[in-house]
């Protein structure tokens, strides 16, 4: 039996030498080997053009009658959108296309066939809205602009990684399936673990300072959060990617603030030179921010939003209109994106953050905003254990409901502070996207499950 010639395709039987994006006029006379998909086809009778695309690029695939091999010829003639392809060919130099080179097929072959698309994959063809596009969220991420939006995600993760490891600190993995909600509130996925109730963790807040307490020093974790928020809207989605970190042995809550603004310099700045390409193709200039990143008090920021006729006191808590308000203000008034706001008070802060000891009835704690958008809350935490209890009373938590977490606090626990960004914001923001399921690889909110 033979299932690939029952299927009329071929296996892969040679190994690709090049992706399209590597190929210059440098490289005209080079015998080259690809795979990829058809993303266009143009048949002008005696010749026939293939815009080929593979996992980097694009790159056009000439295949006149009367210069290819007729086999070649003949299998151009049945090709359809988004079959797979390995084309072997010479690069020759061509007027017509932008990088100057095209490729002469010796050799074409069907790897498999495709059905015909439900979406267009070729953008710009067809106007399609968001909720099609993720109900074929698949083929719509071949897309190459949808596509180049979760490579510079990638390398924003990759080297803020990168400058932590540089730093000392030590990657980790909590559980995801916790015993009690670390934020409070009613915003929990409960499960059924096994015998009792359980929960889907909606941050690693708790495990993450207890690797402190257990002698780790500097610790971060990329990974799932998971929030059982009854909206829909253009900033929210029910799980996320929570970049989160965690030091010891600070000596307030600007040491973690330095943190997050250096390892924010370092990526943007190697973003913008590894993603050059994807940038370009999204049109989007990354303005590596400057450090440090400009910090004001809360109650500043309030008295800003009531000189612009916002109806918001001190007891209030931010929300989309103010943030919006700010992401104009803050480049006119500061000349810069990246505003730490710091000093909330404490009703707006969870149990563990750390009373003001300059700023009564506030915490050292701060908010980072990027555009309009917090993308970033963080803070110094409680690290006395009087302290800690006292506050999980006021904030009407029963102690015993937190012994795991409480108890270590009374065997010397380090002062410590960290941060929880948001990387689909973070990314939704940099790329000026609108809507952050776009900048979720598969997106869960309340409507959605799948794919």
């Amino acid at each position: 039996m033979n299932f690939y010639e029952d299927a009329g395709v071929h296996p892969v039987d040679a190994e690709r030498t090049h992706y399209t994006i590597e190929l210059t006029e440098k490289d005209v006379g080079a015998q080259v080997v690809l795979f990829g998909w058809v993303h266009i086809l143009r048949d002008k009778g005696g010749i026939k053009f293939l815009i080929l695309r593979d996992e980097r690029g694009v790159v056009q695939v000439a295949i006149p009658q009367k210069k290819v091999p007729a086999e070649v010829f003949e299998v151009a003639g049945n090709l359809g959108a988004e079959f797979a392809v390995e084309v072997r060919g010479e690069v020759v130099s061509s007027k017509f296309t932008e990088s100057g080179i095209e490729i002469l097929p010796t050799s074409l072959k069907v790897i498999n066939t495709a059905e015909r698309l439900p979406i267009d994959v070729v953008e710009g063809k067809a106007d399609i809205d968001l909720d099609t596009r993720l109900n074929y969220r698949i083929l719509d991420l071949r897309k190459p602009r949808v596509n180049a939006v979760f490579r510079i995600q990638h390398c924003l993760a990759r080297f803020s990684r990168e400058y932590l490891e540089k730093n000392g600190f030590v990657e980790i993995h909590t559980p995801k399936i916790v015993a009690e909600s670390t934020e409070g509130g009613a915003n929990l996925f409960e499960i059924k673990y096994f015998e009792r109730p359980a929960y889907l963790a909606q941050s690693p807040q708790f495990y993450k300072q207890l690797m402190l307490l257990a002698g780790f020093g500097k610790v971060f974790e990329i990974g799932p959060v998971f929030r059982a928020e009854k909206h829909n809207t253009r900033r929210h989605i029910n799980e996320y990617t929570s970049f989160d970190l965690e030091l010891a042995w600070i000596r307030d809550v600007d040491d973690v603030m330095k943190v997050e603004e250096k390892m924010l310099n370092y990526a943007f700045e190697k973003t913008s030179v590894t993603a050059s390409t994807e940038l370009d193709l999204l049109g989007v200039e990354l303005e590596v921010p400057s450090v440090p990143f400009k910090r004001i008090k809360y109650a500043e920021t309030i008295d800003l939003l009531q000189s612009e006729g916002k109806e918001i006191t001190l007891e209030d808590d931010l929300d989309p209109e103010s943030e919006k308000i700010l992401g104009e203000l803050f480049p006119e008034k500061f000349g810069t994106n990246m505003v730490f706001i710091t000093h909330y008070p404490l009703d707006l802060r969870p149990a563990y953050t750390m009373p003001s000891m300059t700023d009564e009835g506030m915490t050292e704690s701060f908010d980072l905003t990027y555009k309009g958008m917090e993308i970033t809350t963080g803070g110094q935490r409680i690290h006395l254990y009087d302290l800690l209890v006292e506050r999980f009373r006021a904030k009407g938590f029963n102690p015993d409901d937190f012994t795991f977490y409480l108890e270590p606090f009374k065997f010397g626990a380090p002062p410590h502070g960290g941060f929880g960004l948001g990387l689909e914001r973070l990314t939704m923001q940099l790329l000026g996207i609108e809507n952050i399921r776009e900048a979720t690889l598969l997106p869960r909110d309340r409507d959605r499950l799948m794919p």
